[in-house]
């Protein structure tokens, strides 16, 4: 399937597969975060946006789009109030805005979610989220952050992603009739369950009665069956993905390569 990039104009554009690493994640002991297979397979979920500019902005509380103070590291950039600017202040209520500046088009049936880098951190603004019915809106869109606390200057670096979006199917949530059961209506699932729970509960409780001398490294840790594609009782997963590598944009026909 197609997802093409109309460019607008001939302002530079960055966008890439999103990464799979995360610095926090390198600074946890042993870097065990890694070991959430879910997390690293959200991390590398769609297409990041990288900022073109180096800025810092700091909010004082207000609802005005001036409450917002921007600075720009390259001063051609500060003295720019044109539409076009990457970053402005454009809805005020504590919200900073990135035009992203290109028209995202999706195949019929497809939307695209729009949010912050995965898993990434900033220290008082939150990334918005939105859903852009992309197979046919035929204009740009917006990525959105807002101040979660006034009076601290937040900082986004030249290349730091500030945007990630992939595709997802026109109304599936919708076609979802969610319900509750017991897991006993599903003898295949209790099971398996119980597979999985014994895994993770015995050596834990093998380590509390005999400490150190209890090794959980290695194959036979309880999320080890996950992260190999299997289930509890061992039975291959045939799909299963360990790692996600979406595609980089090529350039199309009439554009020179960048």
């Amino acid at each position: 399937m197609d997802l093409v990039c109309y460019l607008t104009d001939d302002s530079p554009v960055d966008i890439r597969p999103a990464r799979n690493r995360r610095e926090w994640m390198n600074q946890t002991p042993g870097s065990y975060a890694y070991r959430c297979l879910p997390l690293s397979i959200a991390n590398a979920h769609g297409w990041e946006v990288r900022c073109p500019v180096t800025c810092e902005a700091e909010w004082n509380g207000g609802s005005s789009k001036d409450d917002i103070h921007l600075t720009f590291e390259d001063e051609e950039n500060a003295g720019n109030k044109k539409s076009t600017t990457p970053v402005e202040t454009h809805f005020g209520s504590g919200i900073l805005t990135f035009n992203v500046g290109v028209v995202i088009g999706t195949p019929p049936g497809y939307d695209l979610w729009v949010t912050g880098p995965v898993n990434q951190f900033k220290d008082g603004i939150q990334a918005m989220s939105a859903l852009i019915e992309s197979y046919w809106m035929p204009f740009t869109f917006t990525m959105n952050w807002k101040f979660t606390r006034p009076h601290l200057k937040v900082r986004f670096e030249k290349d730091e992603p500030f945007c990630c979006f992939f595709p997802i199917e026109h109304g599936v949530l919708e076609r979802f009739d969610p319900t509750f059961e017991r897991i006993g209506e599903d003898s295949d699932l209790e099971r398996q369950y119980k597979f999985a729970f014994y895994k993770r509960a015995l050596p834990l409780a093998l380590k509390q009665l005999k400490g150190k001398e209890v090794n959980l490294e290695g194959k036979d840790r309880f999320e080890g069956w996950y992260i190999r594609g299997e289930m509890p009782d061992g039975t291959e997963i045939a799909d299963h993905k360990k790692h996600l590598q979406p595609k980089p944009f090529k350039m199309g026909r009439g554009l020179p390569d960048r």
